[in-house]
């Protein structure tokens, strides 16, 4: 059973996502707090129940959205529990305030059904691992010069993987590294500018180890952070579906993590998805928009 710990002050918001996530994800136990004390305070009680998700607004009373977003990530225990934003503030400021505090995704709030339904396919996809059909199908914005780095070891899965995104994305610029070694020379090779260009960054936990993986993630951070610039969302594929996988992944600050199926070409026909996830409902702190050569 996965669980989704909710925490907003407005039972309106509360309904509103409840139900959305509710009519796409079963099997999910949804917990609501009305502030971040009261979160914080039966994660402290409840320790050994861990929910797999943490969807939480910004501005609540007693402690908001932020500052239970920075006790969390102070705590080691509780740092690789993955926490989503969720505020009516679009400001730019505030995005990159909130993705240098630790957060893994920022939704600025929807104020329609279907956005609310889009936030829900966004939760499900990149956190639960629930692949479903899209809440808006066919719909990539602005894909034209937008650059997507994939960091695979295994030349078949790279291959369908870059397949599946340019079947519905062909304006993508896909960029193919074979292992951390060959992605630390690229990107080093790369000015602020071309490396503020990198919209999305796709990575194999086990390269072919899982330390490679996790040393990259690592790596990446501090890269862009040397940079000066905001990274861009990194989000880790992988055959492995082990909870001690996931958690390191989330504790070095992966955005998302995505278990390959069985079958990989099922999952790797959600990239496009993916991409659109990340470019139309969640948030990021603005990219340059030149391209890559």
């Amino acid at each position: 059973m996965r669980k989704i710990y909710l925490v907003d002050d407005d039972e309106d918001d509360r309904m509103l996502i409840r139900q959305a996530l509710e009519s796409m994800a079963e099997e999910t136990e949804i917990v609501e707090f009305t502030n971040g004390q009261q979160l914080l305070t039966f994660l402290e009680e409840s320790c050994s129940i861990e929910p797999s998700l943490i969807l939480m607004d910004m501005n609540m009373p007693i402690m908001n959205g932020v500052e239970a977003l920075s006790a969390l990530k102070d705590r080691s225990e509780l740092r690789h529990i993955p926490v989503v934003l969720v505020s009516t503030s679009q400001s730019h400021t505030t995005i990159e305030s909130a993705y240098q505090q630790g957060a893994n995704a920022y939704i600025v709030k929807p104020y329609t059904l279907d956005g609310y339904l889009r936030m829900a396919h966004a939760v499900n996809l990149c956190f639960l691992n629930i692949y479903l059909p899209a809440a808006q199908t066919g719909t990539f914005r602005n894909t034209a010069g937008k650059n997507v780095v994939i960091i695979e070891d295994n030349p078949d899965h790279a291959e369908l993987m870059e397949i599946f995104i340019k079947r519905d994305a062909p304006g993508l610029n896909v960029i193919r590294q074979t292992s951390a070694e060959t992605a630390i020379d690229f990107f080093e090779s790369l000015d602020k500018t071309a490396s503020a260009a990198i919209d999305l960054i796709i990575v194999d936990l086990y390269l072919p180890a899982r330390k490679q993986g996790l040393d990259l993630l690592a790596w990446l951070r501090m890269y862009f952070v040397d940079k000066g610039i905001p990274i861009a969302p990194v989000v880790v594929m992988s055959s492995s579906g082990h909870q001690q996988d996931i958690k390191a992944s989330f504790k070095l600050q992966a955005n998302a993590y995505l278990v390959k199926t069985a079958e990989p070409a099922g999952s790797f026909s959600y990239l496009t998805d993916l991409c659109a996830v990340w470019w139309d409902t969640i948030s990021f702190p603005k990219k340059s928009e030149n391209g890559i050569a």
